[in-house]
């Protein structure tokens, strides 16, 4: 009886989702056309709430601590938390199942340059079965799944036995702060983030870590530059130390990044230095980005990217006398790995299989996404999600059909995980 309930009410379920996919993609662009870069998350994190209202729902809504950036794995952006918060809202479960936090986050990168794209950033302009839009594969198509999941489920008067919790959170992009709140704010027994992964499952992910290198140099006058020292000249040991490090610690391999040609990779994203064609610049400053195995440590990572600055330093006579100095913001997190026989993730592998016939890859990520911190809790998590491309790009796009199919996975797997309830 049990099976013949869960089999009518996955039915009705499925049914449902392909009648309102537009409605879904519909949500999708609401909150592609509400840009949420990084400070700006406020008009966003407001229609989420807004939307978990009409679903029957308390949205939970708060600002971040400061103290957050003194826990383990948080990172700095820069940015105060005021006036940008997380939101949720639970689902609440009629008692005796597990509960399941379903999570996405709700800030974009930046569509600069803007004149690369030959849609609106902001548009959700659709094009055949694709829509255009930053933030529109990553991931506010896997945020719209979750909600409307909700909203189904309540307008069906589906009851599951655990709780389902719906997290919208802040700060994916460059530290994972929201996150790391979230998760704990809100405990649960499994945790899926929606990421766009186009039907398989994210099962490890390396750490990263992001820092500055601050080098000082001598200004002077172009027509005496030898009175001067070139700082940006007295970057280029400094660069190939690094680029030494990357390749050194490419050298060893973690059993999950196995197949992978490169998974570590060091990038040197900006560099800052001088103010005039005519002057020796008398200061550089280079802001990069690391990332490393999981099960290494942020502190062990640091040591070794400033024993590498130190030893090039060593080297320069100018540098040896006048050391670069490293300061760190942005990610400063470890790497996570979820076992891909633990419970949920054998569920959601069933449920793919299922449903989308075939077997979906398990992935490690040479970038960093959410899922660590459920995952450094205990709270076995991975991620699931639709599919697109140019993520970080021009013309990001969600690939429309992908929608409804990973939306029916996760409903089976949420009906399954948490339980009918009777």
């Amino acid at each position: 009886m049990a099976e013949a309930a869960m089999n009518s009410t996955l039915e009705r379920v499925w049914d449902e989702l392909e009648r309102r996919r537009d409605e879904l993609s519909g949500l999708v662009a609401d909150l592609v056309r509400r840009p949420s870069l990084l400070g700006q998350e406020a008009e966003a994190q407001a229609y989420v709430a807004d939307y978990l209202r009409g679903v029957g729902l308390e949205p939970d809504v708060w600002d971040l601590s400061p103290s957050v950036l003194d826990l383990p794995n948080a990172g700095n952006s820069g940015v105060p938390f005021d006036g940008r918060p997380n939101v949720a809202a639970v689902l609440r479960g009629t008692g005796g199942g597990r509960s399941l936090v379903l999570n996405g986050h709700i800030d974009v990168v930046s569509p600069e340059p803007v004149e690369a794209w030959t849609h609106d950033p902001w548009g959700a302009g659709i094009v055949g079965n694709r829509m255009y839009g930053r933030g529109a594969c990553d991931m506010k198509s896997g945020l719209a799944i979750n909600l409307f999941l909700a909203k189904v489920f309540r307008d069906l008067g589906i009851d599951l036995k655990g709780d389902l919790i719906l997290q919208s959170v802040i700060e994916e992009e460059c530290t994972g702060n929201g996150a790391l709140d979230a998760s704990r704010r809100y405990p649960a027994d499994a945790a899926i983030v929606t990421e766009p992964t186009d039907g398989d499952i994210t099962q490890a992910h390396v750490g990263v870590i992001w820092f500055r290198v601050h080098i000082t140099g001598r200004a002077a006058h172009a027509a005496v530059a030898p009175t001067g020292v070139n700082a940006i000249v007295k970057a280029v040991p400094i660069i190939q130390a690094l680029q030494d490090l990357d390749r050194r610690m490419n050298e060893d391999r973690h059993p999950a990044f196995a197949d992978l040609d490169h998974p570590i990779n060091l990038n040197i994203g900006v560099i800052r230095g001088g103010d005039w064609p005519s002057s020796v610049p008398g200061a550089c400053e280079l802001h990069c980005r690391l990332s490393f195995y999981p099960g290494q440590t942020v502190e062990e990572i640091r040591r070794e990217v400033e024993e590498a600055i130190q030893q090039a330093a060593a080297g320069d006579e100018w540098l040896s006398e006048h050391p670069p100095t490293v300061s760190y913001d942005g990610f400063q997190s470890a790497g996570s790995v979820v076992p891909k026989d633990a419970p949920p993730v054998q569920m959601l592998v069933s449920w793919h299989k299922k449903l989308r016939g075939n077997e979906p890859r398990f992935l490690a990520r040479t970038g960093t996404n959410d899922m660590r911190y459920y995952n450094f809790l205990g709270i076995p998590a991975c991620c699931y999600g639709p599919s697109g491309g140019n993520l970080h790009a021009a013309d990001e796009w969600l690939d429309l059909d992908s929608l409804v199919p990973t939306a029916k996975v996760l409903a089976a797997f949420i009906c399954d995980w948490c339980g009918l309830a009777d």
